[in-house]
């Protein structure tokens, strides 16, 4: 039975509407509030007492919550099940004194940057440059048809009134070749000093053929503390490429028309490094035998030699900064038989020790009952699978408009909507609320799709747009 189904059936709409949903031998889902104290997320939550669908994680700097959209599924096949793992920074972490600043710019000069645009862009750098502390480090990477290191990595205080004059002077010609610089970028890094927050942001107007090479250069970064953002200017880049290299990257991902608002972005990468007090978080999920994974948003995904468990590489998080990650298992269990999903997740606290925290296992039963399995669902983790579902799909929309085939974008946006507003009718009020903000988003692109020609500015400003609130909710809520 399909998730669109089950939110149809008469037993579940009855019950919703006699306000009864009790999800069986499930636990309570969770919600820490800024104090720390836990407490129901919604009153359409309640469940049994045993707390055995939802594990709650902390540590130094960190918390968090691994929670099961089911505690039953029906046995004699495969049924989709999703995982949520949220972890949030501390919040009180802000008030440290924040670690000193390792940021390398990677800005495309190349000639379709000619004219305001390269010196929008050259003015938003300089800003940054002076907001630096003195003894933050800089990089500066420049790239067309190839690429030079600007400045290599040294204290702002040293440099930063050579390097002004420097990015003054820069000029735009040439082609697009953005791998190279990127991982020119990460090169610079190396010399970065020990307990410095590293950070990349790559900047262009353009596309090239190089995304593989740049997706892993982002990827292989990730895995060693290094966040990397990207941000397209104009109508003319690939937005697929670089929210690609910005997933990759565990970091963000930005779209501007014009060059003229680089500086807000280039403001809120330094806000968010500086305010960085999480390093390196990862998680390692156990799955039992007949649960294997399907997919993973939110973070890379890695299944380890030993079979059963997969590795969860999510990034770096500033102060009350959260990462979401949501799991599609498969899971084929016989009537009565139970298995647990368990693991522990593990961060480097910026400027201090490496923590871990293990994270209790929790059960899923197999049954011959439609209504067992029914009554064992939490629909605040299905709400939020559903809506990364919907931003998977939303991606696949945009591309295929991109490409010319309007009709297919119109039917993965409607397909979309209808899982959204069958949802949202049926969630708990907290969790439905942005399901209803996406769904009108989704009507809103819906209708920008339809009324303007993929290669027209609306078209392409409308799937800019798209991709980057879809890319954003995959990792975020």
């Amino acid at each position: 039975m399909s998730i669109r189904t089950w939110f149809r059936t008469s037993r579940v709409r009855h019950g919703l509407a006699a306000s009864a949903v009790v999800l069986a031998a499930g636990g309570l889902v969770l919600a820490r509030s800024a104090a720390g104290d836990q407490r129901a997320a919604s009153a359409f939550t309640a469940v049994a007492s045993n707390g055995s669908n939802s594990a709650s994680f902390s540590g130094p700097g960190a918390h968090g919550t691994l929670a099961l959209s089911h505690t039953k599924v029906l046995s004699g096949g495969e049924q989709r099940v999703f995982a949520e793992l949220i972890l949030k920074a501390d919040a009180v972490e802000q008030a440290r004194e924040r670690a000193p600043l390792s940021i390398v710019i990677v800005l495309d000069t190349s000639g379709s940057m000619a004219g305001e645009k390269i010196e929008q862009a050259k003015r938003s750098a300089i800003q940054l440059l002076r907001d630096l502390r003195d003894d933050d480090e800089i990089a500066f990477v420049r790239y067309s048809s190839d690429s030079e290191l600007l400045q290599p990595l040294a204290r702002a205080g040293r440099v930063r009134a050579d390097l002004i004059a420097r990015v003054q002077a820069l000029e735009s010609s040439g082609g697009t070749n953005i791998a190279p610089a990127l991982a020119q970028g990460v090169l610079a890094l190396a010399d970065a000093g020990k307990g410095r927050v590293r950070r990349v942001i790559l900047a262009s107007d353009g596309l090239d053929g190089t995304r593989a090479q740049s997706e892993e250069v982002a990827r292989q970064s990730a895995g060693r503390g290094i966040t990397t953002s990207s941000m397209g200017i104009g109508l003319d880049f690939d937005e697929a490429y670089m929210g690609a290299v910005a997933q990759a990257g565990r970091g963000n991902f930005a779209f501007v028309k014009d060059a003229s608002a680089l500086a807000t972005f280039l403001q809120r990468e330094l806000r968010e490094t500086a305010a960085t007090t999480i390093e390196s978080a990862s998680a390692r999920l156990t799955l039992p035998a007949g649960v294997r994974l399907v997919r993973a948003s939110g973070a890379d995904a890695r299944p380890l030699a030993s079979g059963g468990e997969v590795e969860l590489a999510l990034g770096s998080l500033f102060a009350g900064d959260e990462r979401r990650v949501i799991l599609e298992l498969a899971a084929s269990l016989d009537s009565d038989v139970t298995r647990a999903v368990e693991g522990q997740v593990s961060w480097s606290r910026v400027g201090g020790d490496t923590a871990q925290a293990r994270i209790a296992g929790l059960p899923l039963t197999g049954s011959t009952s439609a209504e067992a399995v029914e009554a064992g669902k939490d629909l605040a983790v299905l709400a939020d699978a559903m809506s990364v579902v919907a931003s998977r799909r939303q991606l696949e929309a945009a591309d295929a408009y991109q490409q010319g085939d309007v009709g297919r974008a119109q039917r993965l946006i409607a397909e979309s909507m209808s899982e959204l507003s069958a949802v949202a009718a049926v969630a708990p009020t907290a969790a439905a609320a942005p399901l209803q903000k996406q769904l009108m988003e989704y009507k809103a692109t819906q209708k920008e799709f339809l009324s303007a020609l993929p290669s027209s500015t609306a078209g392409k400003t409308a799937a800019k747009r798209a991709v980057e609130k879809d890319i954003s909710n995959l990792s975020r809520r």
